[in-house]
């Protein structure tokens, strides 16, 4: 994902949840210090041997910590407008990986796209570089990334008729550690609370976002 640094705006330890916009989205992020990195015009072309792109809109969000430390970052993208209905291959798979919690309710389908991945670790043996080598250089060259270990949540969904919504969140791995209950069972449940949440806003009219909050704390 290619986004565009724009003007920074920390909302202060505590505060109620604000919303930001990408595109048709409207995104409810949980209660802490964000900084709005900005949004980016996109483009997505299907396949090579696709006629035409879709116009998508981006951003990026810094959860901070009390030195203004980056925690988690959230990038999201989806469609420009509402105005995408029109018949689409979208011929993106959904690659099962060790290590890597994966759900694909796509079942490889080339029409539509449904990938929740989730790594635990992604900074250990350059897997988000592997994975996500723009992510990563977008992210290092503005010195985003977490700067402790922490772990990388991505998911897609789109439907055939041109409705797409992309989110990745890269999260300091204490917000994911409840300090109750099971830990795979409750970082499973939050992924397919996000995952739910974005496939409600693709259907939503007013691309209803709202992102739960981390099982964990920092």
């Amino acid at each position: 994902m290619v986004v565009l640094l724009a003007g920074c705006a920390a909302q202060p330890h505590g505060a109620a949840s604000v919303q930001y916009t990408a595109g048709r989205a409207q995104l409810a992020l949980p209660a802490g210090a964000w900084t709005d990195l900005g949004p980016a015009d996109e483009a997505w072309a299907p396949l090579p041997t696709a006629s035409g792109k879709i116009a998508l809109r981006s951003r990026a969000l810094v959860l901070r910590g009390a030195k203004q430390e980056p925690l988690a970052v959230v990038l999201v993208r989806t469609n420009a407008s509402n105005l995408f209905w029109k018949p689409v291959a979208w011929g993106i798979n959904c690659p099962r990986e060790l290590d890597v919690l994966l759900f694909d309710e796509a079942a490889g389908s080339p029409d539509r796209m449904d990938c929740l991945r989730l790594r635990r670790n992604a900074q250990t043996q350059q897997w988000l570089k592997r994975s996500k080598p723009e992510t990563q250089a977008w992210l290092e060259s503005r010195q985003q990334l977490p700067l402790l270990p922490y772990s990388h949540l991505s998911y897609r969904f789109a439907t055939e008729d041109g409705g797409m919504v992309e989110l990745q969140i890269l999260a300091d791995q204490r917000l994911l550690q409840p300090e109750k209950g099971s830990q795979s069972r409750m970082q499973r449940d939050w992924a397919l609370a996000v995952a739910s949440a974005a496939r409600d806003s693709l259907s939503s009219l007013d691309g209803t976002l709202v992102l739960p909050p981390f099982p964990g704390s920092v």
